[in-house]
């Protein structure tokens, strides 16, 4: 079975079981803490996927650093995926449970990037334009990439908005060289 399948089934179940017991938000915010915890400590993402460390000391080591902060079923679901041996998985499983959100929610993500760090004003004002686009609701993950010299670049599932610099540059090259060729 693939990943995303193992990890698609895990985030339905939480998802439901969350829905039950009406906390989808607030394991919502869970797996965004783990994934964010995941994303700065490479220890934690290699003994979660290390077959060498135990279950017992993966879940002596999420309760550690998770319980305090995190929902009991959010605590719970981690305790499962570890003793059924899936916890190489849990990162996955978090991003799937956050897939699984924003589609029960109407919330479309957007990749936004642009030549500079962009201020709250300018993130609501493409976010404003991406509704209206799309008729959803956006989230918006912002990267800087200096190579695209000023602009935006927008990614939205398979919508791409490129109103670079870098990209009306290349697209002057390619009208060029189809001119030249041509010819």
């Amino acid at each position: 079975m693939s990943e995303h399948r193992i990890a698609s089934r895990y985030a339905k179940s939480l998802i439901d079981l969350a829905s039950e017991q009406q906390a989808v938000e607030v394991i919502k915010n869970d797996m965004d803490l783990l994934l964010q915890t995941a994303n700065n400590s490479l220890e934690l993402r290699n003994m979660l996927k290390s077959p060498v460390v135990n279950m017992d000391d993966k879940k002596a080591v999420l309760h550690k650093v998770f319980e305090s902060k995190f929902h009991k079923t959010s605590m719970a679901f981690m305790d499962i995926v570890v003793r059924k041996n899936r916890s190489n998985y849990l990162l996955q499983m978090a991003s799937a449970y956050l897939e699984q959100y924003n589609l029960l929610n109407g919330i479309t993500t957007a990749t936004v990037k642009t030549a500079h760090p962009i201020d709250a004003a300018t993130a609501t004002e493409i976010s404003n334009f991406i509704q209206k686009q799309s008729g959803k609701k956006v989230s918006i993950q912002a990267t800087v990439d200096p190579e695209l010299i000023g602009g935006v670049v927008i990614q939205m599932g398979d919508n791409l908005y490129d109103a670079s610099i870098a990209g009306k540059l290349n697209k002057v090259k390619q009208q060029l060289l189809n001119t030249y060729i041509s010819k």
